[in-house]
């Protein structure tokens, strides 16, 4: 069902540098090196390695309040400065008439997203943001048709069916997400992410009852300074005890209100500006890392709360047109600085930056055609062994792959 035939798709490429006859070789990025995501049992895994996959990123603010980081330059620096493997698009327009100007200029910056997300080799997570999704099912069904007719055929692309359930119980929301889900697999096989209820809490509440599809995934949410993991890891032992795979498509590190400030929120009856709680949210990323279970971290914005990674300032915007701003965490909230903190340590041991997992996966190189150059590789300890590889293109175009020379 991958249709590959879009104008979009850009050619997966192998990064190459070339400082005094050492050759580091390493992926574009994640999606080049995973593939799809595909579920096995209580895990992700990729299509092209059979391995678990774990990735980390970030989560774009409501669309239609957010849409100041909806550009493509955001996505560069998110993926070069902050080493994010995925981003969330929250389209936020769930209730405007499909048709309406509001809701095509809120679907423009979702695809502004898509596009940038597969330009950078990431993934990336389409989110129906909406508290009422069984309610909006005319709506969303034609919105993720869109989608999955536009990008369905990119590896990148994940859906995500409902942003947090509130007053609906289960069974509602997978009478929803069914519908919904029928319509994507019209044009996609790609992974499907379907919502809990109670603000994707009750996860537990899937176990004996879970939708009887192929590649489904479910969700949960946290704020690690309202939400302590002990009151979540049993149920999230059962969920994942009952072959039912987790995706957490947003976490804050502060108290579930956002990180609320008076300041700029009438209806913010105590100041949370500075609840983010780093011991919780260690406990939260040593738990998920145990797991194996994928993170996207809310949010990217400069909005005045504790949980916008810019939001250092009641009255003025984050200058997103100086490149240095990026990693300037003068520049980020106890959050931000957290988070991005954090997305750089684990960037240090991602599988897919590491060239010799490249060389070594067999699954990968297996498939290569087309014309082929050796080059003589001076050994750097811990990257690629000493000796001679064929580097392999495939159709003349971008490089691929490394394999080592029989």
């Amino acid at each position: 069902m991958k249709l590959k035939t879009s104008n979009f798709a850009p050619a997966m490429s192998i990064c190459f540098l070339v400082i005094a006859g050492i050759v580091n070789l390493a992926f574009a990025g994640p999606v080049s090196y995973y593939g799809e995501f595909q579920t096995k049992n209580y895990m992700f895994v990729g299509s092209k390695t059979g391995s678990a996959v774990q990735v980390r990123g970030l989560s774009l603010f409501w669309s239609q309040w957010g849409n100041s980081f909806y550009n493509a330059n955001a996505v560069n620096h998110l993926a070069s400065d902050w080493k994010i493997e995925v981003i969330r698009a929250a389209y936020g327009s769930t209730g405007a008439v499909y048709d309406s100007e509001t809701a095509a200029q809120n679907r423009a910056f979702v695809n502004t997203i898509i596009q940038a997300a597969i330009d950078n080799d990431i993934y990336v997570i389409v989110d129906w943001h909406s508290h009422n999704a069984q309610k909006e099912t005319e709506n969303s069904t034609a919105f993720f048709s869109d989608i999955a007719r536009t990008w369905g055929q990119y590896d990148n692309v994940i859906f995500e069916l409902y942003n947090e359930p509130t007053n609906v119980e289960w069974s509602g929301i997978k009478s929803y997400a069914e519908t919904v889900i029928d319509t994507i697999r019209k044009y996609s096989d790609n992974l499907i992410l379907v919502g809990t209820p109670n603000y994707d809490q009750y996860i537990g509440d899937v176990i004996g009852n879970a939708i009887d599809k192929e590649n489904i995934g479910y969700v949960l949410h946290f704020y690690a300074a309202s939400h302590p993991l002990d009151s979540y890891k049993n149920a999230i032992l059962s969920v994942l005890g009952a072959n039912l795979p987790l995706f957490v498509t947003e976490y804050g590190t502060t108290n579930a209100d956002g990180g609320c400030s008076p300041v700029i929120t009438e209806s913010c009856t105590q100041d949370h500006y500075t609840s983010h709680s780093e011991n919780s949210s260690n406990n939260w990323h040593f738990f998920l890392d145990s797991k194996k279970i994928s993170s996207v971290a809310w949010s990217v914005f400069d909005k005045y709360e504790g949980s916008a990674f810019f939001g250092t300032s009641p009255d003025e915007s984050f200058d997103q047109s100086n490149p240095a701003n990026w990693a300037d965490t003068n520049q980020m909230t106890l959050s931000g600085k957290y988070i991005f903190k954090k997305l750089n340590v684990y960037a240090e041991s991602a599988v897919w930056r590491n060239p010799s997992s490249i060389l070594n996966n067999s699954a990968l190189n297996a498939d290569l055609t087309g014309s082929y150059e050796t080059y003589s590789l001076q050994g750097k300890k811990g990257k690629t062994g000493a000796g001679v590889y064929i580097l392999k293109y495939k159709n003349g175009k971008k490089l691929l792959r490394a394999v080592p020379n029989p």
